[in-house]
């Protein structure tokens, strides 16, 4: 009988050693809800605003911003995104350089996608590759120590060194599955955070709720989309808390392809959408790169490389080509995501290196 024990207890010893080797939190206990149906209850666009098309075509070689790999990461000047084109013009200038390295080099150099608190304080980011899925940044608090301003290098050196005062104003939450990670929300309604777990492209993804203070998944609703149609890997929430996703269908001819809006709610643990049955005849770009809702304007946002179309919430359906707003950038930066605080300021994320943009009345 000892000898079963000590078996056993050898091998829960074992089991739990592997799994926090895989990156697996043992103690996270999530509630799971498995859906019956399909989410999609309305089909498909039937027609599609003839927006302006300004999507680089073919896509562009990822490159580099100024500094990034001459200064071994450790930037310390702003760099300015130019608008090149599109109907709304804007220009972009850099806030915070991210870390892009914490427990190995290099860790923290891929993150998918961002979220601003409402109050501007904190910046969300969702990191899929790294042994930390969620990092909080306090924005405010960076700011007081120059990190935006006179001394923009000291986030990535204060990280490296684990500075405390740098470290005081970050929170590293624990490793879980985010899948891709490109569409992490924020639910301006209840202030929890929400984002799709699933790949690229799915027909049965997750939607997963987050706590914004202990950066740990609450509860996951599995779900099927539709019997047909797959979607992206995109997610926004409006003020009201209705949920939109989007598609991208082919490229077209000079056209990066059609876009079709997908909006949705949560009940009961129970996943629904219907199709805007208005598309948009021009995608924004080759690759879609996130989602975004701009809780002052009212406008969503579909991402690509490079460029960013918005439109407004009350005027899906009936979309004027004018409504369809798009800012094209004079870069080569790979996009990963645009979010807003309360009051319209917006944070565009961008990567090699990791760094957050600030834009104005955008």
């Amino acid at each position: 009988m000892s000898l079963k024990r000590d078996l056993k207890t050898l091998l829960f010893v074992f089991s739990f050693f592997l799994l926090m080797a895989m990156g697996i939190n043992v103690n996270a206990s999530i509630k799971t809800y498995h859906q019956k149906g399909y989410a999609l209850k309305g089909g498909y666009a039937t027609h599609f605003v003839k927006n302006g098309n300004y999507a680089y075509i073919p896509k562009y070689s990822y490159g580099s911003s100024d500094g990034y790999y001459e200064n071994s990461t450790y930037q310390n000047a702003p760099y300015t995104m130019y608008a090149k084109g599109g109907n709304y013009r804007r220009n972009a200038v850099t806030s915070f350089y991210l870390p892009v390295s914490y427990n190995w080099s290099g860790d923290l150099g891929n993150p998918q996608s961002v979220v601003i608190s409402k109050s501007g304080q904190y910046a969300y980011v969702m990191y899929p590759e790294a042994k930390t899925t969620i990092v909080r940044y306090d924005l405010w608090k960076l700011h007081s120590l120059g990190v935006d301003t006179t001394n923009m290098a000291s986030l990535r050196l204060g990280v490296r060194s684990r500075n405390p005062q740098i470290m005081s104003a970050i929170k590293f939450g624990p490793k879980f599955d985010a899948g891709h990670g490109q569409s992490l929300a924020l639910n301006p309604k209840t202030n929890m955070l929400w984002y799709v777990k699933m790949d690229v492209v799915s027909r049965a993804p997750s939607l997963v709720e987050v706590s914004p203070n202990t950066l740990k998944p609450i509860k996951q609703i599995k779900f099927k989309f539709s019997r047909s149609y797959s979607i992206n890997n995109e997610l926004a929430i409006d003020k009201k808390g209705n949920f939109y996703t989007y598609v991208k269908y082919r490229m077209h001819g000079k056209s990066a392809g059609r876009i079709v809006i997908f909006k949705g709610q949560v009940k009961k643990n129970h996943v629904t959408f219907r199709a805007i049955k208005q598309g948009l005849a021009n995608g924004q770009g080759f690759q879609t790169q996130g989602m975004g809702y701009n809780p002052k304007s009212n406008r969503l946002y579909l991402v690509s490389d490079g460029v960013i179309s918005s439109v407004p919430v009350n005027r899906l359906n009936k979309l004027r080509p004018r409504d369809v707003r798009t800012t094209k950038f004079k870069t080569n930066l790979e996009f990963e995501g645009v979010a807003f605080n309360q009051a319209g300021l917006g944070y565009i994320l961008t990567i090699r290196g990791s760094q957050l943009f600030t834009i104005n009345n955008f």
